[in-house]
């Protein structure tokens, strides 16, 4: 979509504009689109910026407003509307709406089309324009102009932390971790070489993620430098989620410092390595569990201002010493402890019940899959964005998706789906309902019994044909 100067306006668009002030003519496959331009103090930029809002199509007979637009066509309806009212129902589109008011448009078409399909932003144009969103929203797009709301919503982090408040709830249990999102970009000041698992001497970024494991959505994420580890941005997410919650992390951020940091603060369960001489693997065990069919023995005891929670998984054990004198046969040189086989410790400074504070560690496997879910299924892993403040926006937007992504699955899991189908096989079907458009008249396709079928066992039939 090109910008057409005034200069360079056809006589019969002169005379539908007449001598109305602030307004751009933009052109894109030979039709042409008004829109209203005023500038804007920028907070964050310490500038005047300029803004504009979308007027309509400019046709011979005059200007024509959304509103009254009436598209012929047939339209990519049933996923576009089982997601928007989902979206309703949580009141997600309300909270956009507020505190992206220009934007908020650009943003939930970028965010819809990677739970459905992910496309280069260069693409995103094709696929709206043959779903039904395009009669929802009835605004043009581009790559341009999609490139330039992500770089809004990247330059904005306040913005971004009042959609997270929205989120949040007290006295939650949440799951925090990080990940890397690999980059060759010169552009963006947030790449940089750092460590990671794979020992790459690779450009990134990393990205932290906060998951609630009580309603089971993500709620929080962040981007950091490529060189800071996960266990700095300890301080960050303690500004931002409060103290009312209980963090449950991974051994990574095991240290005193970040005891000390958490303890103050807010309650935390944190996994010890094998070698910590908080560990007292001598101790008598007092009793057993059974977590998903398999024993679990477990003692607990006082360190200082903290509790330490051992336990000892009889099968884990059998399966440690089995691959121990496997690889010993082998002729392989390993290190084995027999005192540490099957043991896990936990250090918190809470007290509870053993079996409960055990569940909540075991539960750090949501966090892992929403990861993957984030930079495979979302296609976040190599973003082809080159500015780190259209790099942030496109993360915000992937996090929303990733949003609907477990809306759409905990829909599944309540209707004990989640195992038979996934969200994008939902998708998928429910995409196959189309909508048909002549003139005033709008009819929906006939529907197969596969998608009648999942819509019920949803409770989502009016949705679908609504």
């Amino acid at each position: 979509m090109n910008t057409i100067g005034k200069d360079k306006w056809p006589t019969w668009i002169i005379k539908i504009i007449g001598n109305e002030k602030n307004i751009e003519v933009k052109e894109d496959n030979g039709r042409y689109y008004a829109y209203k331009s005023k500038s804007v103090w920028d907070k964050n930029k310490k500038c005047p910026t300029r803004t504009s809002k979308y007027l309509g199509v400019i046709k011979q007979h005059g200007l024509v407003h959304p509103h009254e637009l009436k598209l012929n066509g047939i339209y990519e309806y049933g996923h576009i509307n089982f997601l928007w009212e989902l979206l309703e129902r949580n009141k997600i589109i309300s909270h956009l709406k507020k505190i992206y008011p220009d934007d908020w448009k650009i943003i939930l078409i970028f965010a819809m089309n990677r739970i459905i399909d992910p496309r280069p932003i260069k693409s995103i144009n094709s696929w709206y324009e043959k779903t039904y969103l395009v009669k929802k929203l009835n605004i043009p797009i581009s790559p341009k102009i999609i490139s330039r709301v992500l770089e809004t919503c990247g330059l904005s982090w306040k913005s971004q932390t009042e959609f997270f408040d929205v989120l949040k709830k007290e006295e939650e249990r949440i799951l925090y971790d990080g990940s890397v999102i690999f980059s060759s970009s010169k552009e963006n000041s947030l790449l940089e070489v750092g460590y990671n698992k794979e020992h790459l001497f690779l450009t990134k970024t990393n990205i932290v993620l906060a998951f609630s494991h009580d309603r089971f959505i993500p709620v929080f994420f962040r981007l950091l430098p490529g060189s800071i580890r996960d266990s700095s941005s300890i301080e960050v997410l303690l500004e931002e989620l409060g103290d009312d919650v209980t963090l449950i992390l991974d051994k990574g951020f095991q240290s005193e410092d970040t005891f000390s940091k958490l303890n103050n603060k807010i309650k935390f369960i944190i996994p010890l390595r094998r070698n910590s001489k908080k560990i007292k693997y001598k101790r008598k065990f007092d009793s057993h569990f059974m977590y998903r069919e398999r024993p679990i023995k477990y003692t607990s005891y006082n360190n200082g201002k903290f509790f330490i929670y051992l336990y000892e998984d009889l099968t884990l054990r059998i399966e440690e010493e089995k691959t121990y004198f496997n690889l010993l046969s082998k002729g392989k040189k390993v290190e084995f402890k027999e005192e540490w086989a099957g043991k896990i410790a936990l250090i918190s400074n809470q007290r509870s019940e053993p079996e409960k504070i055990y569940e909540m560690w075991k539960s750090r496997d949501q966090i892992e899959k929403c990861f993957d879910v984030l930079q495979n299924i979302l296609d976040t892993d190599r973003p082809h964005v080159r500015k780190e403040e259209t790099f942030r926006g496109y993360l915000f937007g992937s996090f929303i998706a990733l949003l609907i992504y477990y809306m759409v699955l905990n829909l599944l899991k309540k209707a004990q789906l989640n195992k038979k189908i996934s969200v994008a096989d939902c998708l998928l079907e429910f995409s196959k309902v189309y909508k048909i458009e002549i003139n005033d008249k709008e009819l929906i396709t006939e529907r197969s019994k596969r998608v009648k079928d999942l819509a019920k066992k949803l409770k989502v039939e009016n949705i679908i044909t609504k």
